[in-house]
């Protein structure tokens, strides 16, 4: 028995056909230019989230999710006259979910930009998530490299891609071809 014959047998088809991958690296490092590089080079319908920073005067106030579907966006956290971040967890529970449960109807492949810290505010969030990724939906996620205990078992339920700045362009056509390989390969 090959290894992925072998692979098959004990984990069960289902399983086998499922896949995740998470982007992992610092902050500033290349996580969402690979993911978006990856995805420009695929003919996919993809949905999910995106998280990312909104400014005023070019300062930095905070971060707004988006539902990648629909283009909804909602501001999700903000600094504080301190420079504190306050995190708003109806955005996670309303918008979060929302753009998730839309990918798990309407996508070939989910993203998530980025998990990180900010969720941990929201269990019916991190529990979506974790949904998402125990469906039957594959899936690409861009992760903190600093991690929590929910990063941390997330992370086990697929392949850690670890950024470095020297391996961008490799690890995109990587990325991409396992993905093909997802998508286009029957089992």
């Amino acid at each position: 028995m090959t290894n992925w014959q072998n692979y098959v047998h004990n984990y069960g088809k289902n399983f086998a056909m499922k896949k995740n991958i998470f982007i992992e690296g610092e902050i500033k490092s290349g996580k969402s230019y690979i993911l978006n590089s990856v995805l420009n080079k695929l003919n996919l319908k993809y949905g999910g989230f995106l998280t990312f920073p909104f400014y005023q005067n070019s300062l930095r106030v905070g971060f707004k999710i988006k539902d990648i579907l629909t283009n909804e966006e909602e501001i999700c956290a903000i600094y504080n006259s301190d420079g504190n971040l306050i995190i708003f967890k109806d955005s996670f529970d309303d918008l979060g979910v929302r753009a998730l449960d839309n990918a798990l109807k309407n996508s070939e492949l989910i993203v998530m930009d980025e998990l990180g810290f900010m969720e941990e505010v929201s269990t019916k969030f991190k529990n979506k998530v974790k949904e998402v990724l125990n469906s039957d939906k594959n899936v690409i996620c861009v992760i903190k490299e600093k991690k929590s205990d929910f990063l941390n078992e997330i992370s086990s339920l697929g392949r850690i891609y670890k950024i470095f700045d020297s391996d961008k362009e490799k690890i995109i056509n990587e990325l991409v071809e396992e993905v093909k390989r997802w998508i286009f390969t029957k089992i």
